[in-house]
């Protein structure tokens, strides 16, 4: 699907910064403003629609409602119960921009705004997912201006570019019954919490069945609109103009269902448009994209974990910078529960904001901050999906008390405190459920290294049996790094229990400016290979634990997989004989006309030698 909301966002963003509206903000910093400020209003969008369908049979919108007495305490609590926050009606988007044209000072309305949306939330189960969300975006920074009025205008600018962005959203019906956070409850280490989850998973995979079937014809529908709508010069998502197509195509169809399909379509629109602008930043600036993994990463990791599993209850990530890994294998197999763990701050909240942006329920997913090998914060739980792209080149602590930590007890011996790499994945596949399935991108490092590295990555490979695949991917594919990383898949209860599949994909790919990408026929032949667990000449090889024995575990694919193509050729001998004979005698008949050329302009050959 074109994302044209999200080259629309990009064009206001750039705007913006060529027409010098920004103040002093530095690229970094004007991001987390920008995305800060798509969620607020999408936050307020969101809140006034949901509240506006919530009065339509009192035949009341939300500001006179919230005027009466008997209306404004009720409001507040349904809406902080059904989607895990509340604004006052004069701190909504459209009025705290309109409300520049009455004197009012914009940056101490937003604040307020900003405020309200964390306090609202505080002692109630949501949280950790909205208190502090625009923590990183400081209104009174030196940045922004020197005096109050340059602060104004600065973040009036932005705001008011941002005006004729449409999400869209009159069409929503998301305030059906989610599901609970309570749930971790039942997913102890070692507990098996399907069962408890059945009644309430049924509500969801009934309604996303539903929609699979009609979406896919959908898209080339909405595809057909991108375009034209991509040049409208006010960036608006003219969601009206698809309304006459959309009708046709669910002629015959049932409402609810057109009104499941079009809300999976804003969803997927909005929430794409969201991690459009993540890959653009981390194409034009160092430090986001530390944060960010390639979309065809993230792609092929949803495909490898949907080649063996139909369906997935649970899915982590201890490094999950802004979540779009975690958002990626949710689109490929919706799941009921997401959580993920971030180290810094302004990751954790743009993490925040790419659930809600992807209209998570803030009762399906669980996003924390902190350093997870020092303090991980999901420790009691188990999860049917694992993934991570672990940050390259960190340290850790490697401090002895580890040894007693559950994590890493089993294997009596800790990573160095310069490699964190397997400290990662000890504590990753402590995380995976006996069921589960692991997908970790990592340096290449972690496949030969020895020492203490070596001796963990054998109890691995021999002692518990947990490796199942190894792929090497392209090199220079990663924002943050030009080194070529690999994949190790993981089980617990391995179908293939006594072979190890290398798949050698650093060939294909292909280029852009800046990096190199996955093409969609390369991610299809890594899948397949994987789930048929092929062989093939120069690409895949299935070697047995022996094999990898009498290698000394050392998990370097070319030791597996013999990519080299020889120089030896077939020569066909009566060819080269006759091409001899025939460049002999075309070198003789040129060397007489060069001769006779001499001759007639009496020029001695010797001068030419």
């Amino acid at each position: 699907m074109e994302n044209f909301l999200g080259r629309q966002l990009w064009s206001i963003y750039e705007d913006l910064k060529r027409g010098n509206r920004i103040g002093f903000l530095t690229d970094d910093e004007f991001q987390k403003y920008f995305l800060g400020f798509i969620s607020y209003k999408y936050l307020s969008e969101k809140l006034e629609t949901y509240i506006n369908n919530e009065l339509k049979a009192e035949n009341l919108n939300f500001e006179e409602a919230y005027n009466l007495k008997a209306f404004k305490k009720s409001l507040r609590e349904k809406s902080i119960e059904d989607i895990g926050y509340f604004l006052s009606p004069n701190l909504l988007y459209r009025n705290i921009v309109s409300s520049k044209n009455y004197g009012n000072i914009i940056i101490e309305e937003l604040d307020k705004a900003f405020t309200e949306i964390s306090d609202s939330s505080v002692g109630r189960e949501s949280q950790e997912d909205f208190q502090n969300l625009f923590e990183g975006v400081d209104l009174y920074a030196s940045q922004l201006g020197k005096t109050i009025e340059d602060k104004n205008r600065v973040v009036f600018n932005i705001l008011d570019a941002l005006g004729p962005v449409n999400f869209d959203l009159d069409k929503e019906s998301r305030n059906n019954t989610l599901l609970s956070k309570s749930i971790l409850e039942n997913r102890k280490y070692n507990k098996d919490y399907s069962s408890s989850r059945k009644n309430e998973r049924r509500i969801r995979s009934r309604r996303m069945n539903n929609i699979k079937a009609d979406f896919k014809d959908l898209n080339s529908l909405v595809d057909e609109k991108m375009e034209y709508n991509r040049m409208k010069s006010n960036y608006a998502l003219e969601a009206d103009r698809l309304d006459h197509e959309l009708d046709e195509y669910s002629l015959n169809r049932d409402i609810h269902k057109k009104d499941e399909i079009y809300e999976k379509y804003i969803d997927d629109l909005i929430g794409n448009s969201f991690e459009y602008l993540l890959s653009e930043f981390s194409l034009n600036s160092s430090n986001s994209s530390d944060y960010y993994t390639p979309n065809e990463v993230s792609t092929l990791i949803a495909k490898l974990i949907s080649s063996q599993k139909s369906k997935l209850e649970s899915v982590y990530d201890p490094c999950c910078g802004s979540a779009s890994l975690l958002l990626e294998i949710n689109k490929e197999l919706p799941c009921d529960f997401i959580c993920g763990q971030e180290l810094n701050a302004s990751f954790y909240n743009i993490a925040r904001e790419n659930m809600i942006l992807h209209n998570i329920h803030y009762k399906d997913f669980d996003i924390k901050q902190g350093d997870t090998l020092e303090q991980p914060q999901h420790l009691d739980y188990t999860f049917d999906a694992v993934v991570s792209q672990i940050p390259f080149n960190s340290r850790w602590t490697a401090d002895r008390s580890f040894l007693d930590d559950v994590r890493f007890m089993q294997y009596n011996i800790l990573p160095p405190h310069s490699k964190a790499d397997y400290a990662f994945i000890q504590h990753m596949l402590y995380h995976l459920n006996e069921d589960g399935i692991m997908i970790v991108v990592a340096p290449h490092g972690v496949l030969f290294r020895a020492a203490s590295e070596g001796k963990i990555r054998r109890m691995i490979v021999e002692r518990f049996n947990y490796l199942d695949a190894v792929i090497g991917l392209p090199a220079n594919m990663f924002y943050s790094t030009n080194n070529p990383a690999c994949m190790m898949i993981f089980r617990k209860n391995r179908d293939y229990y006594d072979d190890v599949l290398f798949i050698d994909a650093s060939k294909g790919f292909d280029r852009t400016k800046l990096i190199n990408y996955l093409q969609e026929e390369d991610i299809s032949k890594i899948a397949r290979t994987y789930r048929n667990r092929e062989e093939i000449e120069r690409y895949s090889h299935r070697a047995s634990l022996d094999e990898i024995k009498r290698n000394d575990f050392n998990l370097n694919i070319p030791r597996y997989v013999d990519t080299y193509v020889g120089e030896e050729k077939e020569i066909d001998f009566d060819n080269l004989v006759s091409r001899h004979k025939f460049l002999t005698e075309e070198i003789e008949k040129v060397t007489k006309e060069i001769e006779d050329a001499y001759k007639e302009l009496n020029i001695e050959k010797e001068l030419f030698r």
